[in-house]
């Protein structure tokens, strides 16, 4: 307690016997809670990620692994024993945030973590000739370090080196994900266990990985049957709008379609730039300022400014201050997101926007649009980027899809002209139309959720490349 640190008392398992120990990454121990680490008589770990983080060398399953640690790590000189033989390396923390994530034979223990390191056979010691004042005197990880891990986590899984424990943790995820019970689960721990281990130490590994994936939400939702009087009682559970009523809300799955060349990122780019700053979108107001992230794949980065400038430089300048915090984009580039989707995944994680558009679909889907099964895999993988426990966010984003239509398709077709596979409509909560007009472009909407707005005629202006409305004349309506 003297350096801030808080304890956790463990089971023999090594798991925290304090269900809300989580609360202590943001507070420190109360009285009581101190009192009971320091009568507990077994294990005791420390909450890293606040003062410290931890790189846990698994040497006992790999050799080399500590070889590559010493070799790719900054030296430190506060050092733990595992109770298994391997390291523990101890590291000021910084501004860079360091995962608690594993990466073949080494983890890491950072923000959401935390490692055992006293009782049992635990062991901790201080190799240098200086007295040990604080952590800020460790050194720290920096970007090169974690993309160093990164590399061999890869460089494993390229190799299909995928290590016992790599192994075990994916497929006690899928049996949790597919609703087995513990008891089935540890009854495959004789046939898992490795030479040189004992059953019990399976079993104690295994529990640890139950325990994990059901606390990250792996377990099947199952099937809710609910009542009349449910759907009256839900609504106080609506999730968080931000435009409209039932039009745009955290989690919704929003669909942009038109023909090349309708300015429909363009529009696209209207709406993130209208949510980034609060403003209005074609007389619809946001309900607030909203990070926003544009995972776009057609324009080359030094061409970005000129598609922006005229439309940032008609906002007023406290509206492009919030846009300067809050709009982040990408260079161009096609990105499969079914292969690469840790890619961004860790680039979600990072920025945390609330808001992400893909722009367009065909430059992340590597398959046939025509094909259901291709197109729903892809899915699932733009579904994964709403769940807010994956991507540790306190909300669900919301996904907006740009594609094309399918040539010739008119207004007349709806969201059935939407190019490929008929299960993009499906998966949608809110969908935009463009299609052309004899002058500019028709807007037009589909909503699950709430009211259908009015269809719009729009086009869009030479000043401020935004989309204006024009009345029933063809003129600008004011």
């Amino acid at each position: 307690m003297e350096y801030g640190v808080s304890l956790l008392p463990c089971a023999d398992n090594k798991r925290p016997t304090w269900h809300s120990w989580k609360e202590l990454q943001q507070r420190e121990l109360n009285p009581q809670e101190l009192s009971e680490v320091v009568e507990h008589p077994g294990i005791v770990a420390a909450v890293t990620g606040k003062q410290f983080n931890v790189v846990d060398i698994d040497c006992h399953k790999d050799g080399e692994a500590l070889e590559w640690a010493i070799k790719n790590l900054p030296y430190t000189p506060l050092v733990g024993r595992s109770q298994s033989g391997g390291y523990h390396f101890y590291y000021a923390t910084s501004p860079v945030t360091v995962p608690t994530g594993q990466f073949h034979n080494i983890d890491t223990r950072g923000v959401g973590g935390y490692i055992c390191f006293a009782g049992g056979k635990y062991k901790i010691e201080w190799r240098d000739d200086q007295d040990f004042h604080s952590f800020d005197d460790l050194p720290a990880l920096d970007w090169k370090h974690l993309q160093a891990l990164q590399s061999r986590r890869k460089s494993a899984e390229k190799l299909g080196s995928t290590d016992w424990h790599d192994t075990k943790l994916r497929t006690v995820a899928g049996m949790v994900h597919a609703g087995k019970s513990d008891d089935y689960i540890l009854s495959h721990c004789e046939e898992w266990t490795e030479q040189g281990y004992s059953v019990e130490q399976t079993i104690e590994e295994i529990t640890v990985m139950i325990n994990g994936a059901r606390d990250k939400g792996f377990e099947p939702e199952g099937i809710q049957v609910r009542s009349l009087n449910d759907a009256f009682q839900l609504e106080k559970h609506k999730p968080d709008e931000y435009l409209g009523h039932g039009f745009i809300a955290a989690g919704f799955r929003c669909l942009v379609i038109g023909a090349p060349k309708l300015g429909k990122s363009q529009f696209v780019l209207q709406m993130l730039t209208s949510a980034a700053c609060g403003g209005d979108l074609l007389g619809y107001q946001w309900d607030r300022p909203h990070r926003v992230l544009w995972l776009q794949a057609e324009i080359r980065g030094p061409y970005v400014g000129v598609r922006l400038r005229s439309m940032v430089e008609s906002y007023l300048p406290h509206e492009q201050e919030l846009l300067n915090k809050n709009f982040f984009w990408t260079e161009r580039g096609d990105l499969n997101l079914v292969d690469q989707f840790d890619q961004v995944k860790d680039l979600i994680k990072l920025i945390k926007p609330e808001i992400i558009a893909i722009d367009p679909l065909a430059n992340f889907f590597a398959g046939d649009e025509a094909n259901n099964a291709e197109v729903n895999a892809f899915l699932k993988k733009v579904n994964a980027l709403t769940d807010e426990k994956l991507l540790q966010l306190p909300k669900p984003p919301v996904i907006i899809l740009v594609h094309h239509t399918r040539k010739g398709a008119t207004e007349k077709d709806g969201f059935e002209g939407a190019r490929g596979a008929s299960s993009l409509v499906g998966w949608m909560d809110t969908g935009m139309m463009l299609t052309k007009a004899d002058q500019g472009v028709n807007l037009n909407f589909m909503l699950r959720n709430g009211p259908w707005p009015k269809p719009k005629h729009i086009k869009i202006s030479t000043d401020t490349l935004k989309f204006v409305e024009l009345n029933d004349t063809g003129d600008t309506q004011i």
